[in-house]
């Protein structure tokens, strides 16, 4: 956990500082990623575009990341990260190359937070957690909580654009239980 930590924290430190050289070799730009640039499936989520998703982001990954990592061990925990991340980078990049381009450009934890709430409480379903600094929600209904929060964002922005999130989603929440629980 620390150094995913660390790395986050790091990376969007110095895309804040210098002049958006870092972001724009990070993000999750499918033109470029066509063009031969695949680190990008992988580094999109690590940098975090101001202060309060970067608090946010690293507060998720320290709990929830922490939780899932006692219970599956971290090389686990980041190879299903790995998985989720990069599939919904592919998808991504397949479904904004047939809406003709130009939709998704993508940085951020967004997704990162997603599949760590849904894997979180689809491994602790009986256990409480505070969302959205307001409601107390159990298990399924923080999956189905996250899902709808990014469907209604697709709604308004587009689904294209939030291809990454919804992906990550529904990776996370279809990821096999037997898969999960080992």
């Amino acid at each position: 956990m620390q150094i995913w930590l660390a790395v986050t924290i790091g990376v969007s430190i110095l895309a804040a500082l210098d002049g958006g050289w870092t972001a724009s070799w990070l993000a999750l730009d499918p033109s470029r990623v066509w063009h031969g640039q695949v680190w990008r499936l992988v580094t999109w989520p690590w940098v975090q575009h101001g202060p309060i998703p970067l608090v946010v982001t690293c507060a998720l990954i320290y709990k929830l990341g922490g939780d899932l990592s006692v219970r599956w061990g971290e090389r686990r925990l980041r190879r299903f990260v790995a998985q989720v991340i990069v599939a919904a980078a592919v998808v991504a990049c397949v479904a904004d190359a047939l809406a003709g381009g130009d939709r998704v450009w993508r940085l951020g934890g967004w997704a990162i937070t997603d599949v760590l709430l849904i894997a979180w409480a689809r491994q602790f379903p009986t256990q409480a957690l505070v969302m959205y600094w307001v409601l107390v929600v159990r298990g399924r209904q923080i999956v189905r909580l996250v899902v709808a929060v990014n469907l209604l964002f697709a709604i308004f922005f587009g689904a294209v654009r939030m291809m990454p999130e919804l992906v990550a989603c529904a990776a996370a929440a279809l990821y096999p239980r037997a898969l999960l629980s080992r």
